[in-house]
């Protein structure tokens, strides 16, 4: 089946390559050189060139290192950004609404699938913060060059990347060696010389050809007893490279704010390593990586389970070459992961293991092509395979009524899932005039997918309505196929050098996932473990899905001071976006609320089905530098702030039905339709305070954030209230080393996550061992974590 998947995608792959293999002349890529430079000029202020797109700072990325265990986390200071609460290192980061599979999220240029109903390991919970090189957001509206198989914005992270040397020695700088005047008239003294080389000078070889270069990296987070160390150490040449990136880190349970009581199933351990072979020569680059993670346990307060197991294996290859005519980027790739829930024990001592096994392969292949100095072609081609065995063994050992739950056979849930897409796409730049540009494309995917027959825990218990249910599944064709297709078109306006606006349409499809199509529970708790939103509620798929289909509309104007002094830049983005066939939970009628007790809460049981849904709203940030000077340093202000508004046009809103009564949620549909969207993070803003002098620099920054008053009330979504935190940070670096010093959350405040989710380990710890009542007296959201002091120091080489 892998051989005929793949071979659905040569014929485009092939015209591309024959292309390649046409081209007679070449020219180089820029060579990476790495050493200790003379520091040079500040350039002047660039002009701007696009407005949808934001690559995450280096400065940026640094600075949230410390504090941050999930990369998630990194990007909720970009505008519209925000993340939906999962474990520690597995957060769920969305775009204007639109999150998880709904967003092109890449890292390292490959697409790998959550292997886990509850989506534990998301894309992102594959790549460490310390292991980062580059982040780019697309908020707007998104090329089908950067899209594809999705509806919302992209992801595209790309890692610490091999670097190479010249032949030369690098330059070194010395003490007649300009420096910047801020530096010069820093006020602190010099730091005691520490015995090690300058960055960038450590050499090896009898002729010094090898260069060593890298960063080791130590943390510590006080809230959660939380450490990790990383590494990345590259040893190279001018044409070879071998670059190793690593990282381990550990956090107990955290505790939120106010009292301080402890939010159970927060707690994990995470290591990665990942190994990089490059070669480089007369314009070709040529890489290959190898990646390991493992993960023994991470909690996560709002799934009614934990992950107790995640080991994942990756190898993927890379080229890029310059030709005469263009630029030509391939990559292959295979990604395996073994994945196991189970229940950590500050949750409940109980044992009922859940185990998927996933595997990730494909290829990508795409070309630009400079076709004149106002055309640019951009072509590409790719396929994605996805194999999915998702079962639950029959071990109910540690239960205290095992023997009133017997299981002959393990369920199996998704057996031997495939899902397989080949997308092709072409696209045309063109810079009609110094001040006007445009974008079109197109985009054809191909999803097909199946899945085998499922099996019940008691196979032959007919009067069990899962029983029924999978032998309903049983008898149906399961293959589906999915023809989708996607077009973007955008106008670029720059009137002068310092504005810039853009203007878009977009088009973008998605084809629903193996769980929305393929899970077959429909009674019970069992349906409460295919829930990758974190509101309690159990889901079921539905064979007869749509692909989604989103028209996006935006407009972001950019202006930028261009004096050459840099004092200040803003940004602003309406945008609006129409569903079609908007998959979401519609209440079947069902509820069931005896886990892990009975008679406790209500919970609705949720089939998958299509639906109209709308989203709207506007993001913006900006910057203005408030002083400058030799004495005093540098001092800025800088903001971000999002809105999104979004609802569901065809389903109703069930707040004022009793729980339980499904006939009153049934008929709910049928009165009022806009019930809210899903995890839709309120009005929020962002407003810091910077100031640099020297090597040290420091920032104030203060999180606001409005009341959640729309709400899902068919997901039974909480509202949340308002809540303001302060967060100090500083840093001082010098020579080899930093030091990082900071605490979020500084008045320790109390507040619930506007995206939490229900606090499901709290809810079924008291519970289990206190009883009904008191489970019921802890229902809420998962809320926030309080004060947190954390510290980090990084000695580079």
């Amino acid at each position: 089946m892998t051989f005929t998947a793949l071979s659905r995608g040569a014929s485009a792959c092939a015209l591309m390559l024959a292309s390649v293999a046409s081209a007679e002349a070449q020219v180089s890529l820029p060579q990476i050189v790495v050493g200790a430079a003379r520091p040079q000029a500040a350039p002047s202020t660039p002009p701007l060139e696009k407005a949808g797109e934001t690559d995450v700072p280096q400065k940026e990325i640094v600075e949230e290192k410390p504090p941050e265990t999930d990369t998630a986390k990194l990007l909720e200071h970009q505008p519209g950004v925000s993340v939906q609460t999962g474990g520690g290192v597995s957060g769920l980061p969305a775009i204007r609404g639109l999150a998880d599979d709904r967003l092109k999220i890449l890292v390292g240029g490959v697409q790998t699938t959550s292997t886990c109903a509850n989506h534990m390991n998301s894309p992102l919970s594959y790549t460490d913060p310390n292991t980062i090189g580059r982040v780019e957001v697309v908020t707007a509206v998104s090329s089908v060059s950067k899209g594809g198989d999705s509806i919302g914005g992209s992801i595209l992270v790309t890692p610490i990347s091999p670097v190479f040397v010249s032949p030369a020695a690098p330059a070194v700088v010395g003490p007649g060696a300009p420096i910047s005047p801020i530096v010069a008239a820093s006020p602190y003294g010099p730091v005691p010389y520490l015995p090690l080389p300058v960055p960038g000078t450590l050499r090896f070889g009898p002729n010094n050809e090898v260069l060593a270069t890298g960063a080791i990296s130590a943390f510590f987070r006080g809230n959660n007893n939380g450490v990790g160390v990383s590494a990345n150490i590259n040893m190279a040449n001018d044409h070879w490279s071998l670059l190793y990136n690593g990282s381990w880190q550990r956090g107990t349970d955290y505790h939120a704010g106010g009292n301080g009581d402890k939010v159970l199933s927060t707690s994990f351990i995470s290591e990665n390593h990942a190994v990089t072979l490059g070669y480089q020569n007369d314009g070709h680059l040529f890489t290959f990586r190898g990646a390991y993670q493992n993960i023994p346990y991470q909690g996560f307060p709002n799934q009614r389970m934990d992950m107790t197991r995640n080991r994942s294996y990756s190898l993927d290859a890379g080229y890029k070459g310059a030709y005469e005519w263009g630029t030509v980027e391939a990559r292959a790739y295979w990604h395996q992961v073994f994945h196991k829930m189970g229940f950590l024990e500050d949750r409940f001592y109980l044992n009922h293991p859940m185990i998927a096994l996933g595997r990730d392969f494909g290829y990508s292949v795409k070309t630009e092509i400079p076709y004149s100095e106002q055309d640019t072609f951009r072509i590409g081609n790719e396929f994605h395979g996805f194999r999915l065995q998702d079962y639950w063994p029959n071990d109910l050992t540690r239960f205290p009524n095992f023997a009133a739950m017997p299981r002959q056979f393990a369920q199996i849930n998704i057996n031997g899932g495939q899902r397989n897409r080949v997308g092709t796409y072409a696209e045309w730049e063109r810079r009609w005039t110094p001040q006007w540009s445009s974008l079109i494309g197109l985009r054809n995917d191909v999803v097909w997918m199946d899945t085998g027959p499922g099996r019940s825990y008691t196979p032959f218990t007919f009067g069990n309505p899962n029983v029924r249910a999978v032998n309903l599944f049983n008898v149906q064709s399961h293959a589906r196929t999915d023809v989708n297709f996607d077009m973007t078109a955008l106008g670029r306006y720059a009137p002068e050098p310092g504005s810039f606006y853009e203007f878009g349409y977009s088009r973008k499809t998605r084809s629903p996932n193996l769980y929305e199509r393929y899970v077959w529970p429909v009674f019970s708790a069992f349906t409460g473990m295919f829930n990758w939103f974190g509101d309690g509620n159990g889901y079921t798929g539905n064979l007869n899905l749509k692909p989604e289909v989103a028209h996006n509309v935006a407009i972001t104007g950019a202006w930028r001071d261009m004096s050459g002094a840099n004092n200040w830049e803003a940004r602003i983005s309406p945008f609006y976006t129409y569903v079609e066939n908007y998959i979401d939970g519609a209440r079947t009628g069902g509820t069931f609320n005896n886990f892990p007790v009975g008679n406790a809460y209500i919970f609705q049981i949720m089939q998958f089905r299509n639906f109209k849904a709308e989203l709207y709203g506007v993001d913006g940030s900006g910057r203005v530098k408030l002083h400058e000077s030799p004495e005093y340093g540098r001092l800025q202000a800088v903001g971000v702030v999002s809105f999104v508004y979004g609802r569901n046009l065809d389903i109703g809103n069930p707040q004022y039905c009793l729980p339980g009564n499904g006939l009153c949620s049934v008929a709910s549909f049928l009165i009022k339709k806009g019930d809210g969207l899903w995890n839709l993070m309120p009005a929020n803003a962002r407003i810091a305070l910077e100031h640099q002098i020297g090597g040290l620099s420091m920032a104030a920054e203060t999180q606001l954030v409005a009341p959640k008053d729309h709400v899902s009330a068919n997901k039974g979504e909480f509202r949340t209230p308002a809540y303001a935190l302060l967060n100090l940070r500083a840093a001082y670096e010098w020579s080899n080393m930093r030091i990082d010093l900071g605490v979020d959350n500084l008045t320790n405040a109390l507040y619930s996550l506007p995206l939490g989710g229900f606090d499901l380990s709290n809810y079924s710890y008291n519970a289990f061992v206190y009883g009904r009542n008191a489970g019921l007296a802890n229902v809420r959201q998962v809320p926030g974590m309080g004060r947190n002091f954390y510290a980090g120091l990084t000695v580079k080489f």
